[in-house]
């Protein structure tokens, strides 16, 4: 089956300023969620693809796999045969990532976008290629959940191509990564992060973020943005 860009849409999978602040407070900027999430927008808009953003006034379910699948399947009931869901923390998404999805897509194949955590900034897939029950029960905020996917999509025979490596912004540790790598032309979120990476308190936030993961085995995003009930 062929698929034709009209049948194609972008879900933006994100919490809101305040709610994102709670869950990553090295991200305690007055701007930056909303700065990202524009971003974001202005990258899906420019392919053209109708988009719906889902914070989490829009979420429901007790967990992250049922928002997340209920979301999913929510496109699906607007008349859509693909989505393609993203998060907001990606500054690097560009639209030639999303124009490669499109024609992975469009080809009859699933898109992954990896994240270096061992989670995903983008999944394209099809309606046909959806088992809300199965999806539901991914590894979902672990670093095994991609290969969960991978495996997930094996057993329903479908072929799926994967896009370049991207950093997302989980951890205090990302914001240099990612600052690294940013292009300069997105000026203004690039000197947000740069003033993160100049604040007096960077050291002890690091130190707290480490301990948090170690301690407690704290993952704060692998797939797209979540919310903790």
């Amino acid at each position: 089956m062929i698929y034709k860009k009209r049948n194609i849409a972008v879900l933006i999978f994100a919490l809101s300023q305040e709610e994102e602040m709670k869950r990553k407070p090295f991200l305690a900027n007055k701007s930056i969620q909303t700065d990202l999430t524009s971003q974001t927008i202005a990258v899906v808009k420019k392919t053209g693809l109708d988009y719906f953003l889902y914070n989490e006034n829009q979420q429901f379910g007790t967990s992250f796999g049922e928002r997340f699948s209920n979301a999913i399947e929510e496109i699906y009931k607007k008349g859509y045969d693909a989505v393609i869901t993203l998060g907001n923390d990606t500054p690097n998404l560009s639209k030639t990532h999303l124009l490669k999805a499109i024609e992975i897509l469009e080809n009859g194949q699933s898109a992954i976008g990896p994240s270096f955590d061992g989670g995903f900034y983008l999944l394209g897939i099809h309606k046909e290629s959806f088992d809300k029950t199965e999806f539901t029960k991914l590894s979902w905020n672990t670093s095994e959940v991609r290969k969960d996917l991978y495996s997930y999509l094996d057993s329903k025979n479908k072929s799926f191509c994967q896009l370049d490596f991207l950093y997302d912004l989980d951890h205090f540790s990302d914001v240099f990564n990612v600052y690294k790598t940013l292009p300069f032309l997105l000026k203004e979120l690039r000197s947000i992060l740069q003033s993160l990476l100049q604040k007096e308190e960077k050291v002890i936030r690091i130190i707290q973020l480490l301990v948090s993961s170690i301690i407690l085995g704290v993952h704060y995003n692998k797939g797209s943005p979540y919310l903790i009930k």
